[in-house]
């Protein structure tokens, strides 16, 4: 199953806090492919995940995976990248 990192899972609180989504919505990772056949995923804040969702938890904070991707990202863990353009999530290969 994905993984989540301490990082990543500080940033989602702190975009929660600032943006004032309320703690009863879950963050959910949903995709859809591009013209190239690519996976571009994608986060948001939802009010209830599925009961299909598979989850990743990282310190109380959880994340729920559309089904549709979840064998995709099931040896990854998702990150955080800070850049020019601020932070971006990113999903690396787990360890070992």
């Amino acid at each position: 199953m994905l993984q989540l990192s301490e990082n990543a899972a500080a940033a989602l609180e702190t975009i929660r806090a600032s943006e004032g989504i309320p703690e009863t919505h879950d963050t959910r990772l949903t995709a859809e492919r591009g013209p190239t056949g690519d996976l571009a995923v994608r986060l948001e804040f939802v009010e209830n995940a599925l009961p299909e969702d598979g989850v990743a938890e990282q310190g109380g904070t959880q994340v729920y995976v559309d089904p549709l991707i979840v064998d995709a990202l099931s040896e990854s863990v998702m990150d955080v990248r800070e850049g020019d353009d601020g932070l971006t999530f990113v999903f690396r290969p787990q360890a070992g």
